[in-house]
């Protein structure tokens, strides 16, 4: 189980928001640079790996939000943050997104409908969708326990 370091929690906290206020229907509206992200949740610079080029705090972390988002059978937060001059994510996003399983065929066709996952999910502000989101994961899990457990008692 994912716990989010203070510094995690101002971030998820600050896409959340973003994400809520957002409109799904315009969802590169809704990205942030990582500049930005890092002004908001550092405003006054005193963690600089986190709120200053190069960012070197900023991208474990966001990886870690997006881990902990997956975990509880949401999307990737993290789909809001992009690099200000390509306005796309880093190939980090799309290789995380690969590490946790999930389909990714075309990095930038995977990068749209996330953010478009995430927008959708979070703009509805429907608490019974998290809920929902967290049960069918650990019924997923639980699921492959039972898989597991039937093919140790084949085997046995």
């Amino acid at each position: 189980m994912i716990t989010l370091t203070s510094d995690e929690q101002a971030i998820h906290r600050a896409l959340l928001d973003r994400s809520r206020a957002a409109d799904p229907a315009q969802p590169l509206a809704a990205c942030l640079s990582y500049k930005a992200l890092g002004f908001l949740i550092d405003p006054d610079g005193i963690n600089t790996g986190m709120s200053r080029p190069p960012f070197r705090a900023m991208f474990p972390a966001l990886g870690h939000v997006s881990m902990y988002e997956v975990e509880h059978g949401r999307p990737m937060l993290s789909a809001l943050v992009v690099s200000e001059s390509s306005h796309a994510p880093g190939s980090g996003f799309a290789d995380l997104a690969r590490h946790l399983k999930l389909k990714v065929e075309d990095d930038a066709t995977f990068w749209r409908e996330e953010l478009e996952r995430t927008l959708r999910f979070w703009s509805a502000q429907d608490p019974v969708l998290v809920l929902d989101a967290a049960v069918d994961r650990l019924m997923g899990e639980l699921q492959t326990i039972k898989n597991s457990l039937r093919k140790l008692q084949q085997s046995a």
